[in-house]
């Protein structure tokens, strides 16, 4: 995939170049996942045993001199405590001045940029900077109702200058931020390479280069030496290390920015799988490393085509490539046998793989990051189903999914935590329907006796979103010191070029059922893009598809029967006791403010018990009441016949065509090797 830019610097639409490959086809997984007859149960918490959950005075943005060690607050170990709460990235936040990706940020992206320099959007020049406001934010992620924070130890902020030179401020930063996440009854879940490590590393060559893999473990070593004592006692290696080698390597989004080198992106996904095993069994040789979890976190995302025909040819290739290498088959294999099977694009009709054997690497946990089941159309643009809802990303909400990814990484037999999943959303009218349907999936899982250990959204507060910057709204928290938008971006145009000729008719569809509706679409004229500042917040555009929202899981009878259905009248005051309380809160901190959106995460995280055990009963039996996506969102059935239908059919009458030329080629070319074999005299034969 290849993401092309506008004179203006913005994402505006992403296509494909691929060389035409036939009978490449996926062999479908035949192993059934585990099941257990009930939830593992972890010995059950003492009564001595007791989670305090002090607030953290307010800072306004200023650390405190104190460097000292924190008194323990959190007396339940990891292991036993459902984790909840919000996932961020500390360079997203705050971004430092010896990464690869401020280097890479800071390139100019095309010609207008060198002359105009970086719209506001894309620059890093402002930032939430939780490096400096981290109180405020640990504050608002207690809030939440979370009793976990996942963040990055950000390498780069580290060891700027080279292997071995640690930053001593940098340490003392990072142990203060771990300290009072602590001290806030939040336990820290850190990642050691979140797409981000030093320039340095980088000149060296990176994961491009096996000899390197070296420096990453004196990394991860130096990590746990220098913050074992301040809570960490979660550590996951890497953050989606198949993003990181496919956007950096052949889509060329992110740092270091290369196009087209498939082989290249194999050897780094290949090398950074191989890291993550060397530096585990470091951490675990390190004195106090039998006490540190140490896990990887994958992105689980399945890719479709959109159709089934001739003209669809193309997008099934290329859905089956990126399910397989991207998201879903290889890293799992991987983890479970070893095997890394990565897919080149070889000679027309000619399967190419680097297939490599290791031994099965050690992971104590598996971290998931879902948000989407992807389809791609025949021109290679992301669109969604008939009765599916997009996201500002472009991404349609697809509950289902969460629960399938779920299943299929409990083959692997470790205990899950879903570490991401989240929703761009501007307007903040998705981001309720879309956090109460995948939580019921989490809650289907634990029901059908799937170990899963934590639920993290993304993000606490609206971020950079790396080759996007500020333009996607994820944040539970809205920044509201982001900068302006003077132009729509680059999900903007994709979903209207998904969903621009299904729009008026869904909008026409709900005159005579729902008035509140009607006065909703003309309120977002045109439907399906709105280009500016969002009424809800900064956005620089809100992608407003028409779709049909996906049902969230209904509960099983047997379980609906004993449900506590939202339930007890004193859960239930708990409850709205903690909405109404962080909605006086909501804009305490400078900068943030919370989303009417987010109020629904919070609700289920107050009515969720930290006990491991006693919070797989209540996501078992709690039954919460349905939250609908917005109606005049849905993508209708059947599109009218449009301006694409013509191409549609062009591409179903070239196909075959391209095929049949591919077959006269190569006889052409059989002729022309015969032909010289019978003419070359026979000394040269």
């Amino acid at each position: 995939l290849q993401t092309v830019y506008s004179e203006r610097g913005v994402l505006v639409s992403t296509y494909a170049f691929l060389l035409v490959s036939v009978g490449v086809s996926l062999e479908p997984q035949t192993s059934s996942p585990k099941r257990m007859s009930s939830p593992p149960s972890p010995s059950s918490r003492g009564e001595d045993q007791t989670i305090s959950y002090p607030d953290v005075p307010l800072q306004n943005g200023m650390p405190r001199p104190d460097n000292a060690s924190t008194a323990k607050r959190i007396e339940l170990p990891a292991e036993r405590r459902f984790l909840k709460g919000a996932a961020i990235s500390v360079w997203q936040n705050a971004p430092d001045e010896a990464s690869q990706w401020t280097a890479f940020a800071r390139r100019p992206r095309s010609l207008l940029e060198r002359l105009r320099g970086k719209n506001k959007q894309l620059a890093i020049d402002t930032s939430p900077d939780f490096w400096n406001r981290y109180y405020d934010d640990i504050n608002c992620a207690r809030q939440l109702g979370s009793n976990s924070l996942r963040l990055s130890l950000e390498w780069s902020r580290v060891m700027p200058n080279g292997p071995g030179n640690v930053d001593e401020d940098a340490v003392r930063r990072y142990r203060d931020i771990l300290n009072r996440c602590v001290e806030a009854g939040l336990e820290p879940m850190v990642t050691l390479h979140h797409f981000v490590h030093p320039q340095w590393f980088e000149a060296l060559g990176a994961f491009e280069r096996e000899e390197n893999i070296r420096y990453f473990v004196d990394w991860a070593v130096m990590a746990v030496r220098l913050f074992r004592d301040h809570g960490l006692t979660l550590i996951a290696t890497f953050n989606e290390p198949t993003c990181a080698a496919f956007t950096g390597h052949i889509v060329g989004v992110h740092a270091p920015g290369r196009r087209g080198a498939v082989h290249g992106a194999g050897m780094v996904l290949l090398h950074m799988l191989r890291a993550h095993s060397a530096a585990y069994r470091a951490i675990r040789s390190e004195p106090g490393g039998e006490a540190v979890r140490v896990g990887l976190v994958h992105q689980k995302i399945r890719f479709e085509a959109e159709g089934s025909g001739a003209a669809c040819h193309a997008a099934r290739w290329t859905a089956d490539w990126l399910t397989h290498c991207f998201g879903w088959d290889l890293v799992h294999n991987y983890l479970a046998t070893g095997r890394f099977v990565w897919r080149l694009l070889g000679r027309i009709g000619v399967r190419a793989h680097m297939d490599v054997q290791d031994g099965r690497p050690p992971c104590d946990w598996l971290g998931i990051n879902y948000y989407t089941r992807v389809v791609l159309d025949w021109r290679l643009r992301f669109t969604c189903r008939p009765g599916e809802v997009l996201t500002d990303m472009g991404w349609p909400v697809v509950p289902e999914g969460l629960y399938d990814a779920i299943v299929h990484s409990a083959n692997l037999g470790i205990p899950l935590y879903v570490t991401e999943t989240g929703i761009a959303d501007g307007r903040d009218d998705r981001r309720a329907p879309l956090i109460a349907a995948y939580w019921q999936q989490v809650a289907r899982a634990v029901a059908d006796g799937h170990d899963v250990r934590g639920f993290y959204y993304w993000t606490l507060c609206d971020n950079y979103e790396w080759h996007l910057g500020y333009n996607m709204k994820f944040g539970l928290f809205e920044w509201t010191e982001a900068p302006e938008h003077p132009r729509a971006n680059a999900a903007a145009i994709a979903a209207t070029n998904a969903t621009r000729k299904g729009a008026a008719m869904a909008a026409l569809g709900a005159v005579e059922d729902n008035t509140d509706v009607v006065e909703r679409s003309t309120e977002l004229t045109p439907l399906w893009a709105t280009v500016g500042p969002s009424a809800a917040a900064t956005a620089t555009a809100t992608i407003v598809c028409v779709s049909q929202p996906h049902s969230p899981y209904r509960q099983a009878s047997d379980i609906a029967a004993t449900a506590i259905a939202l339930v007890t009248p004193v859960l239930e005051s708990e409850v709205e006791r903690a909405v109404a309380e962080a909605k006086a809160k909501a804009t305490n901190w400078p900068g943030r403010r919370l989303r009417q959106g987010s109020l629904e995460l919070i609700r289920r995280y107050v009515a969720t018990p930290d006990e491991l055990s006693a919070a797989w009963q209540s996501l078992a039996e709690t039954v919460w009441p349905h939250v609908p996506l917005p109606e005049a969102l849905r993508r209708p059935a059947a599109l009218p016949q449009g301006r694409h239908a013509g191409g549609c059919a062009l591409a179903a009458a070239l196909v075959p065509l391209g095929k049949a030329l591919v077959v006269a080629a190569r006889g052409l070319a059989a002729a022309c090797r015969r032909l010289t074999r019978k003419t070359r005299p026979p000394a040269e034969l």
